[in-house]
């Protein structure tokens, strides 16, 4: 049998470990918190930083570090793949990958006209795929594109079935999420995400809503660069 550690050397040991979590839960705070400030410059809209601050940068008496350093991590590394992205195509193919490291389902719909047109999906291994749809047939829609209004749905209430397309309409447990991507305005892209339902499952923390938000309001903000950009390059090009 291994040797019992000597209590003198256990406690050297518990507080070293304690002086890490300690140290890992003031830089999540100050991270989330400068990642907040950046957002709330860029503007936010409706997107709820109090609490992205409050459940990203909370002490040791939430969930373990790592957990919400995972979240973290994730999140930052979403927004970095968005500001790598340098075409249109490739920004919303960011926005759909780094949605998808926040919730379990993500659809990203293109609007063409009266028309969506599914551009990406993730996390859709059983039960109806995303497809086009006609933008006016389902409530939720017509009013994500034509409001620019968010529409949030649970299973157990809140929007009708009737309202959303099969493929948007959430699990037993979870939340829905379907959030206009707007630019000058207009609404170009519906993007639609599904996670656990923090009513439902409190411990779960789940903050993946206001994450997915905080993508989607880079994302319109990197569009808005990008074509604004292009428009420039055309206008100060010689004839």
């Amino acid at each position: 049998m291994p040797p019992t550690p000597r209590p003198r050397v256990k406690e050297a040991v518990d507080r070293f470990v304690a002086r890490v979590r300690h140290n890992i839960d003031v830089h999540l705070e100050t991270l989330a918190q400068d990642l907040v400030k950046v957002v709330q410059d860029e503007g936010t809209g409706g997107v709820n930083v109090e609490r992205l601050v409050a459940e990203l940068g909370k002490g040791p008496t939430s969930e373990p570090p790592d957990t919400r350093l995972d979240a973290l991590a994730k999140l930052v590394g979403a927004m970095r793949l968005l500001d790598e992205a340098v075409s249109l195509r490739a920004i919303l193919d960011a926005l759909g990958r780094g949605a998808s490291g926040q919730a379990e389902r993500v659809a990203v719909m293109l609007v063409e006209g009266d028309t969506l047109r599914a551009f990406a999906d993730f996390g859709y291994s059983a039960g109806p795929r995303p497809g086009d749809i006609p933008a006016d047939t389902y409530g939720a829609i017509s009013r994500a594109v034509s409001d620019r209004q968010r529409t949030n749905m649970t299973a157990s209430g809140g929007t009708l079935a009737s309202d959303l397309p099969a493929f948007m309409r959430p699990g037993v447990g979870k939340a829905g999420l379907v959030i206009p991507l707007a630019i000058s305005g207009n609404v170009v892209a519906i993007v639609f995400a599904e996670g656990p339902d923090r009513h439902v499952q409190p411990e779960s923390g789940a903050i993946w809503t206001e994450s997915i938000e905080v993508l989607v309001r880079h994302t319109a903000s990197r569009l808005e660069n990008v074509t604004t950009s292009r428009t420039v390059e055309v206008l100060t090009k010689p004839a």
